[in-house]
């Protein structure tokens, strides 16, 4: 209780920056209706750390304490072997016996169980957490107050984004501030409370780059882009096909041309730069991960584990099980698959977004909408994720996780289409006016 009690000073000034930071100041939505979003995030990453403590119990395998804790012996090494801190949290000639037998032995997530060429997002955030240490005073609710507003910074990013295309503001608040699952899972101290400040931030300076025409934002896109990257490389190979097409459909005469064009310009670059190193052979890479994940479902029966076949390592494979990848990743958990009340409110999404996408087939008036080009982006960054995810991710509870990244831009697309003229209780002026005072 103590520890909880020591981050009431972070969180309230926390509270008052939202006010205070431009960026976030100007985001279009009103102060008060931000900051419910950031305690709502803070409520659910309090969630997480109880469910991980109480429910879960084996600390060491639980993502939100595993990093934290290694952070520990990196954090130490300040005191004892300060030029050791900074090479390790820079990853500056950090490999070796020597680090080995000092640091990353006692650590149990430096390594990975699985390794492979791509880079060890595990690192990534220990060394975040390390950073934050410094500060911290070790208290686990500290550090997740802190990933929580970096994960806020993400969404506001976001949602300027998505209120360039979509004027509605109560769409945009949603899609972006209240899917249930996203709110949980981009909480506390985990790899998505990263990934959703880094998604964030580089679709608003790529679309700055686009309103304004000034190329300083390409610098400020740099970081976001880097650290995507790093994070999960999976998000980034379906996230980066997809945004380039929407940037080079609104900046030449290409239009929707220009999804398929730069699809196809990647595609060649992957495969050339498989064949110049196997190792980073993207068919390989997926078919081993599905192949190891469901090795390692088998091995710990897990409990929500889903029937999948295993992947051939070649192309007609892997497009034979994208449509049973969608399917899953649209419609999975089903009622008889619930195992626990996580899987509830995942359950319930996807009811109401399959409920959303048959209302807008079936409306007889169309809603305008500003930008075909941004629906479009929103639905193939959504089809690339959901196909990888779908078909490489044989565990439901992982599934319902993986996916959160692609969940806002799904969202905002359907709500874009959707026409609310048709909605009775949205007819009042008042209902309307009063929702967009507040928000």
């Amino acid at each position: 209780m103590t520890n909880l009690l020591l981050t009431i000073p972070y969180l309230f000034f926390l509270l008052f920056l939202i006010d205070k930071i431009p960026f976030i100041k100007q985001s279009g939505f009103q102060t008060n209706s931000l900051r419910f979003a950031f305690l709502a995030k803070v409520f659910c990453g309090f969630m997480v750390y109880l469910i991980y403590a109480f429910y879960y119990g084996n600390r060491i395998e639980a993502d939100t304490f595993k990093y934290f804790d290694d952070s520990y012996y990196l954090y130490e090494s300040l005191y004892t072997r300060p030029i050791d801190f900074f090479k390790m949290l820079f990853g500056i000639n950090c490999e070796g016996a020597y680090f080995d037998d000092l640091y990353y032995d006692k650590m149990n997530n430096w390594y990975r169980v699985y390794e492979n060429s791509l880079y060890n997002d595990n690192r990534l955030i220990i060394r975040v957490n390390a950073a934050l240490r410094l500060f911290s005073f070790g208290n686990y609710h500290v550090h997740s107050i802190i990933l929580n507003f970096i994960a806020f910074i993400g969404s506001v990013g976001m949602a300027r984004f998505f209120l360039y295309f979509v004027k509605t503001k109560w769409k945009v608040y949603v899609a972006v501030f209240f899917i249930p699952s996203v709110i949980f899972w981009s909480s506390g101290i985990l790899k998505e409370s990263l990934l959703l400040f880094a998604m964030g931030l580089f679709c608003y300076f790529l679309y700055r780059l686009v309103i304004t025409k000034n190329w300083v934002n390409l610098l400020f896109l740099l970081f976001p882009f880097l650290l995507l990257m790093l994070l999960k490389f999976y998000v980034f190979v379906a996230f980066i096909p997809a945004i380039l097409g929407w940037y080079f459909s609104e900046t030449t005469r290409l239009k929707w041309k220009a999804f398929p064009l730069v699809f196809g310009v990647l595609s060649i670059f992957a495969i050339i730069l498989g064949a110049w190193d196997s190792s980073y052979n993207f068919i390989h890479i997926l078919v081993r991960k599905q192949h190891d994940f469901i090795n390692m479902s088998i091995a710990f029966r897990v409990n929500s584990a889903i029937q999948m076949e295993y992947l051939d390592e070649n192309i007609f494979s892997i497009l034979k099980a994208v449509p049973f990848g969608i399917i899953n990743s649209l419609t999975r958990p089903w009622p008889l698959e619930i195992k626990n009340a996580l899987f509830v409110p995942a359950m319930m999404e996807n009811l109401v977004l399959l409920v959303l996408i048959t209302i807008v087939f079936i409306q007889k008036v169309k809603n305008p909408i500003r930008s075909s080009n941004f629906i479009l982006f929103c639905f193939l960054f959504t089809f690339f994720l959901y196909a990888i995810i779908g078909i490489s991710t044989p565990i439901l509870g992982a599934l319902v996780r993986y996916k959160i990244p692609a969940m806002p831009f799904l969202l905002i697309g359907v709500l874009s289409l959707l026409n609310t003229r048709n909605f009775h209780f949205y007819q009042s002026q008042k209902i309307r006016k009063w929702i967009h005072t507040y928000l």
